[in-house]
């Protein structure tokens, strides 16, 4: 069954097969939110300089390669296990697979990823709901060598593995009596677009190829937009002089950047969240910020943390994590192979506002829930704690990756935040805040209330760990000199075995 062209329109991708909802097109079109580059720049150089939200990253060094008719290993296993069971994958596990998909592919190239623009307007004239009303994303990832003209790209190239996974999330989605798919051109390119009457009029999927970068974008007309930044026509954030100063030195070998527009984002996204990015940013109680860039690139097997934060017309520069550290304490704790980062930071400061922000964001009835159970946990436990566990932390933390994730996941590391003193009663405190959390988690299962069961977990030793079915973690343990956290039990023991004495004893 084929959906739907335009008589001009040529078949660049097999037909696109009738399943799945509004719903589903919407999250497999949000999972696909992607930024350009062209001509063998850099993909920030295809982002517009407007943008609210960037995030560009390089594949680590060793990363593996990919086989261009590789297959999916998570589709294969999902594929594997529903048929073992007997069924199907549903919509929701089809798009979450397509997304893994994309995720996975995407890190091993140069790639951004940009939240160009988002308004939202009143459902009607007497609510103060509003729905989206424009949306605009977009990816760009460098996934080819360059070509010696742009008349030679085109939106298919043979055994492409992004034109793979997006075919698959279409098929997957898309209803063929309300899709319509055309071929269209802007500049000297050509790309495909992808229309559903189902869909918002601003929720238009394209994507296609400008030089060796594979551009996919969210919203109507921005690929004509991506192309137009392209050839020079509207300003690059890559060519914004003060994005451009910003990566000047050690961060222009950075392997993650993220900028921020921090004034727009507040106004243009507030409406839509109830206020919660400027809540967020206000938890963390920092001055009023127009923009910020972070870099985070490696130095042998050191990580630096680089940001800056413009106020009006003055820029503050600051080095959170110094690849030049060389404090035997603090490297004693680093396996031998491992990358590391060493952060300097008061850790105290730093949690509070870290976990002040996580709640900003959250729902109301969350918000309360966890302010009764926080009140009642210092009561019954008779310790505040502020005065008996932040004041205690040190200023530095490390952070390395042994023992590694299976699936290479770039935020499940092992983590160590320095104790200055009194870990005993850091210990009393914490296990009394996990004990509170974990019979308030163990109740509301009982009584079907809230979320699938999240479950906390102490072993005779002292270690915690979390689960969420069969998945384990993260896992924390306090030592005489650490809080550890890793992103397994059995990881956090293999590192700890490994590490031994120099993390401190645990009792």
């Amino acid at each position: 069954m084929s959906i739907r062209r335009t008589p001009s329109a040529r078949t660049l991708i097999p037909p696109i097969h009738a399943s799945a909802s509004l719903v589903g097109v919407l999250a497999a079109a949000s999972v696909l939110i992607l930024a350009a580059p062209a001509r063998a720049r850099e993909p920030i150089d295809l982002v517009p300089a407007d943008s609210l939200l960037c995030w560009s990253g390089r594949p680590l060094p060793n990363a593996p390669a990919v086989a261009e008719d590789e297959p999916s290993t998570l589709q294969t296993l999902f594929e594997l296990g529903t048929r073992l069971a007997g069924g199907s994958l549903q919509t929701g596990t089809q798009l979450f697979v397509r997304a893994t998909e994309m995720f996975g592919l995407m890190i091993r190239y140069p790639h951004a990823v940009a939240l160009i623009d988002v308004r939202a307007k009143p459902i009607d004239a007497e609510s103060q709901a509003k729905r989206v009303d424009r949306l605009r994303c977009v990816l760009v990832v460098q996934n080819h060598a360059p070509t010696t003209s742009a008349a030679t790209t085109s939106t298919s190239r043979p055994a492409d593995p992004f034109l793979r996974v997006i075919q698959k999330a279409v098929n997957d989605a898309t209803d063929s009596a309300a899709a319509t798919l055309v071929t269209k051109r802007a500049g000297a390119w050509s790309y495909q677009e992808l229309r559903d009457r189902r869909l918002p009029d601003w929720c238009v999927i394209a994507w296609g190829y400008i030089d060796d970068c594979f551009v996919l974008t969210l919203g109507e007309d921005v690929w004509p937009s991506i192309a137009a930044v392209a050839e020079g026509q509207t300003p690059a954030l890559g060519r914004d002089p003060w994005f451009a100063a910003a990566r000047e030195g050690r961060a222009r070998k950075a392997l993650v950047e993220i900028y921020v527009a921090v004034e727009e984002a507040k106004r243009r996204l507030d409406p839509l969240v109830d206020g919660h990015v400027s809540a967020f940013f206000d938890a963390w109680g920092t001055e009023p910020i127009e923009r910020m860039h972070w870099a985070l690139g490696l130095e042998g097997r050191a990580l630096f943390c680089l940001a800056h934060f413009r106020s009006g017309d003055k820029t503050v520069k600051r080095l959170y994590a110094d690849p030049d550290a060389h404090d035997p304490r603090l490297l004693s704790v680093v396996p031998s192979q491992a990358r590391y980062a060493v952060y300097r930071l008061p850790m105290g400061r730093f949690l509070r506002q870290f976990f002040g922000g996580l709640m900003s964001i959250q729902g109301e009835k969350l918000r309360a829930t966890v302010d009764r159970i926080w009140s009642q946990v210092q009561e019954r436990g008779q310790f505040d704690v502020e005065r008996d566990l932040l004041a205690h932390l040190g200023d530095h933390a490390v952070l390395h990756n042994d023992p590694p994730h299976p699936l290479r996941i770039p935020i499940a590391v092992t983590a160590l935040i320095e104790i200055r003193d009194e870990p005993a009663v850091v210990r009393k405190t914490l296990d009394g805040v996990c004990t509170a959390f974990r019979d308030e988690l163990d109740q509301a299962a009982a009584e079907g209330r809230g979320p699938p069961p999240i479950t906390l977990h102490r072993e005779d030793d002292g270690l915690w760990y979390m689960q969420y079915g069969p998945i384990a973690g993260p896992a924390w343990i306090v030592t005489e000199r650490f809080l550890v956290t890793s992103w397994s039990p059995r990881a956090l023991r293999e590192y700890l075995a490994k590490a031994g004495e120099a993390v401190g004893g645990r009792e």
